[in-house]
């Protein structure tokens, strides 16, 4: 008898558990949340706090838009909880959630980056009427003390990915090839050499044309220069490229095509890049063709 009771309480309890983790939430804004897990957690945003998320967004065709791992430092969005967002439809969101809690939502792409990025990203990113599946993650509400810690161990974590991530990439190099070029922890490898293009004649004997592939090591491509226009740099200006190129267009001639690994601190460092999604701490691979 006591066995059926403590069965039937097992089972009432696993029941009410999915239930919980499956429920919907309709905010006053009118977004329909369904909360995948609810922590149970008491941590609740607040006027002045920052916002720690992991988002994804994507389109009707299943696209990622937008992604806490590629725009955010080690995977983690922050917002600071002021009038950018207090204003916006991703308040009544947020309103509703618990450090802990995972939920998703549909939103309108322009809604979603004028909630949580204002007006000046939102005018520089091509935005439609669609609408984006948003799976959200709440990590922590924290105030500016906890957010300074916080910020340091996933600085911390996201240098040390980066160093695991380069030092075997490294390894493999050493293992494969001789005659790498090596600067500041920027390596380098002269695949070809022959005439370079000279598109403009000799009026431009200052220009640099360069057409490269920028990729992070794991493979994932990042931007590509386009063959029919490739990118002018005037070598008597400084502060043109970033630090990575430069190095690879002093040290390599006209008509080289080059590959490189080059660390995030010659690149787009501690910041990364959002509108190219290039989350801060990313080494990147690069094919370089100097003209």
């Amino acid at each position: 008898m006591n066995k059926a009771i403590l069965l039937n309480i097992i089972f009432l309890f696993f029941y009410s558990c999915k239930e919980k983790s499956n429920s919907f939430i309709k905010t006053d804004n009118g977004y329909l949340l369904n909360f995948h897990e609810i922590s149970g957690d008491t941590n609740h945003v607040n006027k002045g706090c920052i916002v720690n998320l992991d988002i994804i967004a994507k389109d009707e065709n299943q696209n990622i838009i937008f992604s806490s791992k590629e725009n955010g430092l080690d995977g983690v969005s922050s917002f600071f909880y002021d009038s950018t967002i207090l204003k916006s439809a991703m308040n009544g969101i947020l309103l509703k959630t618990f450090k802990g809690d995972s939920l998703s939502f549909s939103m309108k792409s322009s809604v979603f980056y004028k909630s949580l990025f204002g007006e000046k990203i939102l005018n520089k990113i091509i935005v439609d009427t669609s609408f984006l599946k948003v799976d959200l993650k709440v990590l922590g509400y924290f105030n500016f003390k906890e957010q300074i810690d916080y910020q340091k161990k996933l600085e911390i974590s996201a240098q040390g990915k980066e160093d695991s991530t380069l030092d075997f990439a490294k390894k493999s190099w050493d293992s494969k090839f001789l005659n790498i070029y090596k600067s500041r922890g920027l390596y380098a490898i002269k695949l070809s050499s022959n005439d370079s293009l000279n598109f403009y004649g000799d009026s431009m004997k200052n220009e640099i044309i360069i057409g490269y592939t920028m990729k992070e090591i794991s493979g994932r491509l990042i931007y590509e220069t386009s063959y029919l226009k490739p990118e002018i740099y005037d070598r008597s200006k400084e502060g043109q490229l970033l630090e990575g190129f430069e190095i690879l267009v002093d040290n390599f001639q006209k008509g080289d095509s080059i590959v490189a690994l080059i660390p995030s601190n010659l690149l787009f460092g501690r910041n990364g890049s959002f509108i190219n999604q290039i989350p801060p701490f990313t080494p990147m691979k690069v094919n370089l063709k100097i003209n």
